[in-house]
């Protein structure tokens, strides 16, 4: 099935290799040892996490992801409106463990209430969210699970009355595996969750949130964590375009070294 049409009918798809075998180890590296001041920067200084990821972001404008995107928002348009580091502490789950929810704008939960949609949701397509795989994706580290086609259910897992119960197994869920420079793109209704990780390893992501050009992203501090300029600059052009709404001439006081990932 076409990526496109996934992403449509079952509300989501994984891209394959979108970073290449031959670079994805030194950028899961870089992840690795950033997201320690990246999170350091965000909590003191509302810097967006894309700061410290600057050997990952020149992907994030990937043509076939990017194509993906403008063809499911149907304008040219797109930015991304939040980019977070992700992880799996190894252990802290039973096997059996979920947490389904959607993501912002439709997260009913979300603790910054930063411009969340209220149900029932509308059917249309407000944003989708990559996951990207640093690590390989497996049922033993705790892969992502999804409900396939509840992207278009009116209900939700955290809906106060609609009787679901998200932090248990739900019918038809699968987990979606794959390998290390894969992406996971999934439209942010759609019922999904991590997994539980049953390794003795920690098991690193990240996430960016690409939306279409109307939606405001004005709300909330993850939607409005900047870039400082000297940072942006070194973004690559295309990258640049998805970021420019959060870009500030002031440079207040650097946390790490995102310029040694380089």
């Amino acid at each position: 099935m076409e990526e496109i049409t996934q992403l449509r009918l079952e509300g989501y798809c994984l891209l394959k290799g979108v970073i290449p075998p031959d670079k994805v180890g030194q950028v899961r590296q870089d992840i690795d040892n950033s997201m320690k001041p990246g999170l350091e920067a965000y909590d003191k200084h509302d810097w967006s996490a894309v700061t410290h990821m600057l050997s990952l972001a020149p992907y994030f404008a990937n043509p076939r992801l990017l194509k993906i995107a403008r063809t499911a928002f149907n304008h040219a348009k797109v930015k991304i409106s939040q980019t977070e580091f992700k992880s799996v502490p190894p252990y802290r789950n039973p096997p059996e463990w979920r947490n389904f929810h959607t993501d912002w704008p439709h997260d009913l939960t979300d603790a910054s209430f930063c411009g969340l949609i209220n149900q029932p949701f509308p059917d249309t397509i407000m944003s989708i969210t990559s996951i990207w795989m640093l690590y390989p994706f497996t049922p033993e580290n705790g892969a992502t699970w999804v409900v396939p086609r509840t992207h278009r259910d009116p209900r939700n897992p955290r809906g106060q009355n609609d009787g679901i119960d998200g932090m248990s197994s739900i019918p038809h869920e699968e987990q979606i595996c794959g390998d290390a420079g894969d992406v996971i793109l999934i439209d942010s209704r759609i019922w999904h969750s991590a997994g539980a990780n049953s390794t003795d390893d920690i098991r690193t992501s990240v996430v960016a949130r690409y939306s279409p050009w109307w939606l405001s992203v004005d709300y909330g501090k993850r939607n409005c964590a900047f870039i400082p300029a000297h940072i942006f600059d070194m973004l690559p052009e295309p990258v640049q375009e998805l970021y420019s709404h959060r870009r500030v001439k002031n440079e207040p006081l650097q946390i790490g070294s995102p310029s040694q990932q380089l």
